[in-house]
């Protein structure tokens, strides 16, 4: 990355693919919570070493390949992002200071950390806890990676239709007049969009979001 990259960069400022970390210290947890929600969203650089503002204060120059073994480590581990991603920070030099640059892709998965889903939300990673926000992450998932894969032979008895009242409280929790208090688990699952065609076969059926969400755990694993 060149220096006159780095420099639009830092002068236009945080967005939502770019992401400015101080990381004085090490890496603070905030850092893993960006890292969730690029790869759950449209992907983006995190920068540690600069402040919010875009001023470079840089890492300590003797504890920059520390603070990536770290990173490497944390990143790797399933108890922290799950499922686990690959990724490669590189060590640059400007203006003097030492920053550690991390360019995240886009990932074909829905990712969590410490069990919670992240998405960017203009310059702010979000955690999301709606059933039907996290149904439609992994539907664009789909829409990008999978073309809405649809598996017409999933019956309904290999779905947790029992979760059902669940899922409903918490939307009702969330917005007490939610329309989902007066739909049947049908029409919940036509709202949610977790039942579709494939456009290929013609064959209707549940799609992968479907599988996650509501799957038995033997079932998930199959697919």
């Amino acid at each position: 990355m060149t220096g006159e990259k780095l420099k639009n960069i830092f002068a236009i400022g945080e967005t939502v693919a770019v992401e400015f970390k101080r990381c004085s210290s090490g890496i603070e947890p905030d850092t893993y919570e960006t890292v969730c929600s690029f790869l759950n969203r449209y992907g983006g650089d995190i920068f540690l070493g600069v402040e919010d503002n875009g001023e470079i204060c840089g890492v300590p120059a003797n504890a920059a390949s520390d603070i990536i073994k770290n990173f490497i480590s944390m990143i790797n581990n399933p108890d922290i992002l799950s499922p686990t991603f690959y990724l490669t920070p590189e060590i640059l030099q400007y203006k003097g200071k030492t920053i550690i640059h991390i360019h995240i892709p886009v990932s074909s998965e829905v990712h969590s950390y410490k069990k919670s889903i992240y998405d960017r939300n203009n310059e702010a990673d979000v955690k999301v806890t709606a059933t039907g926000q996290i149904a439609a992450m992994y539907i664009r998932k789909q829409n990008v990676f999978t073309e809405q894969k649809v598996y017409p032979y999933v019956r309904d008895d290999e779905l947790r239709f029992d979760m059902m009242p669940r899922l409903r409280q918490m939307a009702k929790n969330r917005h007490n007049e939610h329309p989902w208090n007066n739909m049947t688990d049908k029409e919940i699952i036509m709202s949610a969009k977790l039942y579709g065609e494939d456009k290929e076969t013609g064959k209707r059926g549940y799609n992968l979001a479907a599988v996650m969400l509501l799957g038995t755990d033997l079932k998930k694993k199959a697919y």
